[in-house]
């Protein structure tokens, strides 16, 4: 089937913070295998924004490399806030079904405490909020997400017992997304499910090039997933969150 398919096609592992610097992020043809994602949310001060930047590319980039290398995650990459959300930092490690993203996240602290306490420190005191959660991924169909300026999160939340016919009819959908991807209209997807955390229980990641394309992208999704389509019957709730590449403040 398509679906099946799209599970083999790779993933996006991570995603750069800045286009010119391609030591923020890993590649996701490198890591085709990665099922599992954690990610940590935070919300900061605007303005405590660069010096987050910093630490990141400074510090916990080389370790994030390190852990790459060493098998422990299989990819890394952070977003900023663009519209919607609670939230305005969202930084992710990618891994497998056995990976240890607890063992991962405390490498990083661990190691980005040594590298530069002081920063640390004052990035700890920037948070006014935090969560943390880990997704299963699905159904892909990704090209190059790595170079995307933009991820859309559309969150839903579903009973347990809809999951699989919600599934099913999304199987029957994604392939218009799929010539969407062809016609130059989005980057890529994936589909994230509930694993552990958070208020929804699946996320259809859109990634894209620019602006415009969103808006022609929507035209698409109703006209294959029009309001009284049986999809729309089953999601009890749904919020959107979009998220931009981290700029080079330098």
């Amino acid at each position: 089937s398509m679906l099946k398919k799209l599970m083999t096609i790779s993933l996006l592992s991570s995603v750069s913070i800045s286009c010119a610097d391609a030591q923020t992020r890993t590649d996701a043809q490198a890591t085709p295998e990665a099922t599992r994602i954690s990610i940590a949310s935070y919300s900061v001060r605007f303005s405590d924004i660069p010096a987050f930047a910093a630490l990141y590319r400074g510090a916990a980039v080389p370790i994030m490399e390190t852990l790459v290398e060493d098998g422990m995650i299989t990819g890394y990459g952070v977003w900023m806030h663009n519209t919607g959300g609670t939230y305005n930092l969202r930084w992710h490690l990618a891994g497998m079904e056995g990976t240890n993203f607890e063992q991962a996240w405390t490498a990083i602290n661990t190691g980005v405490d040594a590298a530069d306490s002081e920063a640390l420190e004052a990035f700890n005191r920037s948070i006014l909020a935090h969560k943390d959660e880990i997704w299963n991924l699905g159904a892909r169909n990704m090209e190059s997400p790595t170079e995307a300026s933009y991820l859309y999160e559309n969150f839903f939340k579903v009973n347990r017992a809809d999951l699989a016919k919600w599934n099913e009819l999304w199987g029957e959908v994604l392939p218009a997304f799929d010539e969407a991807i062809s016609d130059g209209l989005m980057r890529g997807y994936v589909v994230e499910e509930h694993n552990m955390g958070g208020e929804f229980n699946w996320n259809l990641v859109v990634f894209f090039d620019d602006w415009d394309t969103i808006d022609d992208a929507q035209v698409v999704f109703f006209e294959n997933i029009p309001l009284d389509h049986e999809i729309w019957t089953m999601a009890i709730a749904h919020k959107d969150e979009l998220w931009a590449q981290i700029p080079d403040m330098n």
